[in-house]
């Protein structure tokens, strides 16, 4: 009986035996260990919201693969996909700048393992979010309609609040509300959104602004283009005189309601003060603008240039046959002999001018109308240039004698 048991113990060895010589064959040639490689393994970025929560963002990168390679049996790593491997990387507890993150790898399936994986550590970059407040610029598009010009826009409010990673926000130059005049004649009330942009003027994205929209009015005024006269005060130094007064530009357009614009025909200048002064000068004088009125192109300055020139003198004699004698009686004529022979004229004006006055440019004509036979005092009128004045006249009267007309004679 003994001997039976004990046989029965051999052959149950030898057949464990042979059982795990054929388990080894049928799993080294049947269910061979192998291993795979996955690519493109999308890292999962844990812990953002933790992030966020202490003022904190990632900039970049936003998103990370990882390439592993597994090992394992052909049945159970046949089938696995990168959706069964977890990689994951730890953002909690980083502050602002650059950091090297550990990357943690593993699978779903204890009887996969992980033989290696790259990359093993990303580099993260942190901002960190703030706050900062920006005028609003209002800029206008297209063309308002013809003889119409926009008046200063009104943003309400004025101020916008901009929130984000401190890069983009410190990279915003300007906040901008664009509106677009559409050939307007009449006030524009709209409300628009806000664009926020660098310096380049690229819209500046993944910042926040409050408000994100703002109201806008922006009147559309009638147009008028209006001289511009200098006011001047003062007087030039003893033996100096104006000889002209300019402004540069000498027009100027302006803009206003139709009510009060319709009734300005100039703009003056603030006075140019000019006591004692013995040259020329220009000026940069601000515009005087009745209330309601603007310039169109907000230049409200011009040059004011007064040309002073030294004064001086110049006598011109003129012989009784340069003297004009109008209606004169048809049965008299003058008497020559007896009348004022000669009279002189002194004249005074800047330097420019008197150089070229000549005494073709003086006229002397008396009136003689109704003036019978005998001796006359009478007036002398002078035509002259009218930026040149008389300061004397020799004699101040002239002596004319009318005689009857003899036959011999012909008329003077």
């Amino acid at each position: 009986m003994a001997k039976i048991k004990n046989r029965n113990i051999t052959i149950k060895i030898i057949a464990v035996f042979f059982a795990v010589i054929l388990w080894t064959y049928v799993m080294s040639d049947v269910n061979p260990k192998i291993t795979k490689e996955i690519e493109n393994i999308k890292v999962e970025l844990v812990n953002l919201d933790t992030l966020e929560l202490s003022g904190i963002t990632l900039m970049e990168p936003k998103e990370i693969t990882v390439k592993v390679k597994l090992s394992g049996r052909r049945k159970e790593l046949i089938d696995v996909t990168a959706d069964d491997i977890v990689a994951q990387a730890d953002l909690s507890g980083y502050k602002e700048g650059s950091h090297r993150v550990d990357i943690e790898v593993r699978t779903h399936d204890s009887r996969i393992e992980i033989e290696d994986y790259y990359p093993k550590q990303a580099v993260f970059k942190f901002d960190k979010i703030v706050q900062k407040q920006k005028p609003i610029i209002l800029r206008l598009t297209g063309k308002e309609g013809i003889g119409y010009s926009a008046g200063k826009g009104i943003v309400k409010p004025s101020t916008v609040y901009i929130k984000g990673p401190r890069t983009w926000v410190n990279s915003v130059t300007n906040v901008i509300a664009y509106v677009n005049l559409d050939n307007s004649t009449e006030d524009i009330i709209t409300s628009v959104p806000l664009k926020a942009v660098n310096d380049r003027g690229d819209e500046v994205e993944g910042i926040t602004k409050e408000p994100n929209i703002v109201d806008v009015k922006i009147p559309i005024l009638k147009v008028k283009n209006v001289p511009i006269k200098p006011q001047i005060t003062g007087s030039p130094l003893i033996g100096y005189e104006i000889k002209n007064v300019t402004s540069e530009p000498d027009y100027v357009k302006i803009r206003g309601s139709e009510e009060v614009i319709k009734d300005i025909k100039t703009i003056e200048t603030e006075p140019v003060n000019v006591d004692y002064i013995a040259k020329s000068i220009t000026k940069i004088t601000p515009l005087i603008l009745p209330e309601g009125i603007e310039v169109v192109n907000e230049n409200d300055s011009v040059n004011v240039t007064v040309e002073i020139e030294k004064k001086v003198e110049k006598t011109f004699e003129f012989n009784i046959d340069e003297i004009n004698f109008n209606n004169l009686d048809p049965g008299l004529e003058i008497d020559k002999n007896k009348s004022g022979q000669k009279i002189t004229v002194t004249f005074a004006a800047v330097e420019s001018t008197m150089n070229l006055l000549t005494k073709d440019d003086i006229k002397l004509n008396v009136d003689l109308t109704e003036l019978k036979e005998g001796l006359h005092d009478v007036d002398i009128e002078i035509k002259k240039p009218s930026n040149v004045e008389i300061i004397k006249l020799n004699p101040k009267v002239f002596k004319i004698y009318l005689k009857k007309r003899t036959a011999e004679n012909s008329t003077f």
